[in-house]
């Protein structure tokens, strides 16, 4: 087991990361004294007057020994009995503790004094040397220079710039040590160096009190020469939250800036969304390099979002001009007099200038120092880009913080026992108030206030009710924003807030609000200056999820209600128009759409491959809003879905658009796709139920185009399950009814559909005959996806036949077309047949390498097919 001792403080012992109790009195002073000689031997004679000084019991030496025993046992359970230990040595007459660097902290203590490393040196005192141990015992000589040592190392913090992080230390250090006038004096020079001037003054008239009352003497050549050196440095900063955690990536950005070394002023625009932390980023990165600055640290809180007036750049100079030490009826009256004194007394002078919460560029411009050696840090929830651009900031836009640096933040605030006890409760929590740190720090201090409640209750709460869990500080930062912008942009902020989540594009957002596409995409430029949205990525945008609630409480019933329905046409109408570019012949006999009126934008698609990367990223949306359309993205969306392998999706949808159809050939429609996306999922008995009832509804109708379609997805699931004279019936039912509307595109499709039959029930010839009448009408008619499905269909009934060659050639063609038409799955789909051919020739890698770009696709789409590619490429 490996042992640590600890000196600087209480005397404590630590076997393996667990502290263990020192033992008896006697037992604690005898390791006091083996430890302040650092690893030095000392003698008995040493031991016995330490521990009894002039008196010691007749049994002194049998009281060491059993002593020297025990701490033995303690520090290493495995010694055997009367063995001579590893760590307490005899020697020259006495004992000697082996210690070094990593087990002694007062050994470590002098390595990082000589390492120049003062302030992580002080770090390791918790108290006064050997505080528990009794007054004969620490008061002796080696103690007390050790005391002396911890003093010396004081004075170096304030020599080497490190004032503000040791003022606490020399403070009570002075109170602890009254008349030491060395000591006075650095802690004069440290008030001075933080800005501190009256109680630089006061601790040297109550030193020079002290001195004349108790010793008869005046202060010294040091303390006085301390008092004459001290200057009126402003150091303004605010205190550093003892919270802080986490922006490493941010504060590393920053600290490389000041590395760089880049002639003219530095300055760091900080900005992002309300309650996320700027200003305590700030602060604490304001305080890492406040060092460097030994002619001031200046700071004003500019108050561009508050509830109160705004500071006026004018009067913001008269603040630090003032805290410069100019006399107030020194300071001119305009903003260019002010900016020319500033500017000059600020000249050649390495200052620190933190402009807190500016509205804008042009709030916090003026106040920037025309030195080199000066340092800028402005924050906003404007993203200043006219700093950027003219004062050449650089710029750091904070996002919110990660998982892990939310429960780092959570448990430096509530204590990590408590987030540790109910970690699920506490991720909860998190996740409830967005990550945003300000709404954490305000669960957490309701939280403490109330220890004995379970985070759980806290997390139950906040699902419940955000609003009314948050107090209203949360909101009334928002609401400050919000009053920011102009009113056409808030109008738009309100109306955003009906949109169902994920991302909301340019298009959507001119359709919420009524607007032209470039009146929409400027007030949304301006709402994300102000990160009241975010801009993931270009055009499309994000709102936090509690600023989007706090959007929701601003928005009128009657105003949200027509956002609503022109956010719906427009995904309706776009959705439509995108189906219809990837799947013309499907959407032939469905009913046309209501216009979308001229208020709603509506997406256009020039291609293909543009029209299914709309259906792939706006999905998520045009799921939240199917139940609102009565069935007509069900509608729309049938064949991408299914085409996606997306059936659970098609399924839920099939199944709504089923419930609030209106009509019955809304009704058939939902329950045939229903039925077909089932059979999909291997549920047979409910798909084959629920064709059934749409086939009936279509023949009510007399829809033949819908009874043609139900057949041919009853023989599709007919042929899962091997059953192909059952499907070759369905397809008979299917061509008759195209053949009487003289559908060429739907007879074609069925003979494909005939073709594939045969191929899976071994009757390749046959095959051979129907695909290949399919690919010539196909081609006719100009139906390049169904063309490309019969060319596929050739290829696979060669491939059977055993020429593969000839299969691969029909593979190629139909993998060209796929791409052509942009139609993903099925491009996968062939290059799984393309691989399957080059395996029959012998030629692996040509086939491995198709699988995995068939893999890569199926992955993509997020696939249930993904898993037989590779089994292929497994095999």
């Amino acid at each position: 087991m490996r042992a640590r001792f600890e000196i600087l403080g209480p005397v404590r012992i630590w076997l393996d990361g667990a502290e263990v109790d020192a033992g008896p009195p006697t037992q604690v002073s005898l390791l006091g004294i083996l430890l302040v000689h650092a690893g030095q031997p000392v003698t008995m004679t040493e031991i016995i007057n330490a521990l009894w000084g002039d008196d010691p019991p007749r049994t002194a030496m049998n009281i060491v020994h059993r002593s020297v025993g025990a701490l033995r046992r303690l520090t290493d359970p495995s010694l055997p009995a009367r063995a001579a230990g590893r760590l307490l040595l005899p020697s020259s007459g006495g004992y000697r503790l082996v210690v070094d660097a990593d087990t002694l902290d007062l050994v470590r203590f002098r390595q990082l004094r000589a390492a120049g490393a003062v302030v992580e040196a002080l770090a390791l005192w918790r108290g006064p040397i050997a505080s528990d141990l009794p007054k004969n015992v620490r008061g002796r000589p080696e103690f007390e220079a050790v005391t002396q040592e911890y003093l010396a190392v004081l004075g170096e913090a304030v020599d080497t710039g490190s004032a503000s992080e040791v003022l606490p230390l020399l403070r009570q250090a002075a109170r602890d040590h009254p008349l030491d006038e060395r000591l006075h004096a650095k802690l004069i020079t440290a008030l001075a160096a933080t800005g501190q001037q009256p109680e630089a003054r006061d601790v040297y008239e109550s030193t020079r009190a002290r001195l004349a009352d108790t010793l008869g003497v005046d202060p010294g050549p040091e303390l006085r020469r301390a008092l004459r050196q001290h200057r009126a440095i402003p150091a303004q900063l605010p205190a550093d939250l003892p919270s802080f955690t986490g922006r490493a990536g941010e504060l590393a950005k920053t600290m490389a800036l000041l590395k760089a070394g880049t002639p003219g002023m530095t300055c760091v625009a900080i900005s992002g969304m309300a309650g996320v932390g700027k200003t305590t980023l700030a602060v604490h990165f304001a305080h890492m390099i406040a060092d460097r600055f030994p002619d001031g640290l200046l700071y004003v809180h500019m108050r561009g979002y508050g509830s109160g007036d705004v500071l006026s750049t004018n009067d913001a100079l008269g603040t630090l001009l003032e805290a410069m030490g100019v006399p107030p009826q020194r300071v001119p009256d305009g903003i260019d007099g002010r900016t020319a004194l500033y500017r000059s007394m600020l000249s050649g002078k390495r200052v620190l200038v933190l402009i807190d919460d500016a509205r804008d560029s042009e709030h916090a411009g003026p106040l920037l120092p025309g030195t080199p050696d000066a340092t800028v840090i402005v924050t906003s929830r404007d993203r200043l880009l006219g700093l950027v651009a003219r004062n050449g900031a650089h710029p750091v836009v904070l996002g919110l913080p990660s998982l892990d640096e939310s429960r780092e933040l959570l448990a430096r605030l509530i204590g990590a026992a408590r987030v540790a006890a109910e970690p699920a409760a506490a991720t909860e929590i998190i996740v409830h108030c967005g990550y945003l740190p300000l709404a954490l720090s305000v669960v957490a201090a309701r939280a403490a206030a109330t220890p004995d409640l379970p985070l759980s209750e806290i997390a139950k709460q906040l699902g419940a009710d955000r609003l009314a869990a948050l107090d209203g500080s949360v909101y009334a930062v928002f609401s400050w924003s919000y009053q920011a912008v102009s009113p056409a942009a808030a109008r738009m902020y309100r109306l955003l807030s009906v949109h169902p989540s994920g991302f909301i594009s340019g298009a959507a957002a001119a359709s919420i609000a009524a607007l032209p596409s470039n009146r929409a995409t400027a007030l949304l430029a301006e709402l994300s200056r102000a990160h009241l949205i975010n801009e993931q990525l270009p055009g499309r945008y994000t709102f936090h999820d509690l600023v989007r609630v706090h959007a929701a409480e601003l928005v009128a019933a009657d105003e949200a209600a027509e956002a609503k329905s022109r956010l719906v046409r427009h995904y309706l109408h776009s959705a439509r128009a995108a189906a219809t570019l990837l799947y013309p012949y499907w959407y032939r006999s469905h009913t046309r759409l209501q216009p979308p009126g001229a208020e709603v934008t509506v997406m256009q698609f020039a291609a293909n491959q543009q029209a299914e990367s709309w259906l792939r990223t706006e999905l998520p949306v045009l799921l939240a809003i199917a139940g609102q359309t009565h069935g007509a993205i069900a509608a729309a969306l049938e064949i991408f879905l299914d085409r996606q392998g997306r059936w659970r999706d098609q399924v839920a949808l099939q199944r709504d658009a089923l419930a609030t159809a209106t009509d019955d050939p809304g009704r058939a429609r939902a329950q045939r796709a229903l039925g077909f996306a089932l059979g999909r999922s291997d549920s047979y008995e409910e798909a084959d139920s629920n064709l059934a009832s749409a086939l009936a509804l279509f023949e009510e109708l007399r829809d033949l185009d819908g009874i043609a379609v139900t057949n041919r997805n009853q023989a599709f699931l007919a042929n899962r399950r091997t059953r192909y004279s059952d499907a070759l019936q369905h397809y008979t039912v299917a061509l008759s009814c195209y053949e009487s509307t003289m559908d060429r595109s739907g007879q074609a499709t069925v003979h494909n559909e005939v073709g594939w039959t045969y191929i899976l029930s071994g009757d390749y010839t046959k095959a051979l005959i129907e695909c290949e009448r399919a690919v010539s009408m196909q081609e006719q008619l100009g139906n390049r996806n169904g063309e490309a499905s019969a060319v596929d269909s050739v290829g696979y009934a060669y491939h059977h036949l055993g020429k593969d060659i000839e299969a691969i050639q029909w593979y190629e063609r139909a993998l060209r077309l796929y791409q052509d038409i942009n139609d993903l799955s099925l491009v996968a789909y062939t290059y799984t047949h393309i691989g399957e051919a080059y395996q029959a020739l012998g030629e692996v890698e040509s086939a491995r390498a198709a699988w995995r770009q068939a893999l890569e696709i199926l992955e993509e789409l997020g696939h249930p097919d993904a898993e037989q590619v590779r089994a292929h490429l497994a095999g």
